[in-house]
């Protein structure tokens, strides 16, 4: 699907999101539910196939890489949903689901569930979904928060306001979602125990991998297109390098300079640092999950860590690259600068925050866990 991707990529980011060709191509494949519940009819990855089918996407195409991070993510959330919610998302089994974690707006309790008026900005693959899943503050009557939920929402239901204007990743078409007073029965929503990782549900005993983390699950899985981002750097600088282009009068042939021929294994081996670290944290997850083991602190903060070390893996290797490549990497007709632009705005991305990450890190390595405001 790489080549069908890259062919797609420059009208997907001037379109602000995917082409329906990519969309049906991705839909049919069961690329957007390969984390689906096996329950529901998909494929029952873990937090692995989480990442390595991102990976693989966003290697043709960052956006389309970053929009099936986000389905399968929440795909994933299915597994925490009772028989009868799953049912209704996937009346037909090609259905995507997004979600946004941040709690953009309030909701009260009513008789069998919630009302809710929110705004959900950065919803990520709102032009593909048919639902979403998405976090909301519950309010007592004095207007005081009392606890955050999930709710998980038809998109029929949802107006999207048109706001997705930025430098990287404009083919995700992350919109804002907008809501007021929508009813949304109570299992429908999940509490922030659950969605956290802190105590499992029963709805899925013979599926265990769906007691991993959702929040940490996302963590780890927003890393997997950028590395995707950094392999598909590294394709289209080895294929320039292996032109033998010239780059002085005195290397008339890249291949035969050897600072060049040292900055690529140099962003090679960054590359396979990078991927050593996403995967070790991935399978550490879905090995807790499938143990019915609740993570300690410190086994998050090692996650946390190792996404934290391989975010900036993919980075500096495209760093490297970008080197190799000069001048001409920045010309709007070479994709390398908007794989450039993709992975400098993906690798920043909240869930992703290299900084806070290394500093949970830093503080579980010295005993000081609960000094870190919340673990995800």
């Amino acid at each position: 699907m790489i080549p069908l991707l890259r062919e797609n990529a420059e009208r997907t980011e001037k379109g602000r999101r995917l082409t329906e060709e990519v969309t049906d191509a991705v839909r049919s494949a069961g690329l957007f539910q390969a984390c689906t519940p096996r329950a529901a009819g998909g494929s029952g990855g873990g937090v692995r196939t989480l990442v390595e089918v991102s990976a693989e996407l966003a290697r043709g195409d960052g956006s389309a890489g970053w929009v099936a991070f986000i389905a399968n993510t929440t795909a994933f959330g299915m597994g925490m949903f009772p028989e009868q919610v799953r049912a209704a998302v996937y009346k037909d089994p090609h259905n995507v689901a997004i979600s946004q974690f941040t709690p953009g707006g309030t909701g009260t309790e009513v008789d069998g569930g919630y009302r809710i008026d929110v705004k959900w900005p950065f919803a990520s693959g709102s032009h593909q979904a048919q639902w979403t899943l998405s976090a909301f503050a519950v309010v007592d009557d004095a207007g005081q928060m009392r606890e955050i939920r999930y709710a998980l929402v038809s998109a029929a239901d949802l107006t999207i306001e048109d706001t997705w204007y930025v430098a990287g990743m404009a083919g995700t078409g992350s919109n804002t979602y907008v809501a007021k007073d929508l009813f949304v029965p109570h299992e429908f929503t999940l509490d922030q125990d659950v969605f956290m990782g802190r105590k499992f549900t029963s709805w899925l005993p013979e599926e265990p991998g769906y007691r991993a983390s959702l929040a940490t699950s996302a963590c780890l899985g927003i890393v997997g297109p950028i590395m995707g981002m950094a392999e598909a750097a590294w394709d289209l600088t080895l294929a320039s390098m292996k032109s033998g282009r010239p780059i002085t009068a005195g290397y008339p042939d890249i291949r035969r300079a050897p600072s060049y021929r040292l900055a690529l294994a140099d962003a090679r081996a960054a590359i396979d640092t990078g991927r050593f670290h996403l995967l070790r944290a991935a399978d550490a997850l879905d090995t807790a999950a499938h143990e019915g083991r609740v993570l300690e602190p410190g086994e998050r903060a090692l996650l946390r860590g190792d996404a934290a070390v391989a975010t900036r893996s993919f980075r500096g290797a495209v760093d490297l690259l970008l080197d190799i490549g000069g001048t001409r990497s920045f010309a709007l007709s070479n994709p390398l600068q908007r794989v450039w632009r993709d992975i400098e705005v993906a690798s920043r991305h909240g869930l992703n925050n290299v900084l806070m990450n290394r500093e949970e890190y830093a503080l579980s390595l010295l005993g000081m866990d609960q000094e870190f405001p919340a673990y995800l």
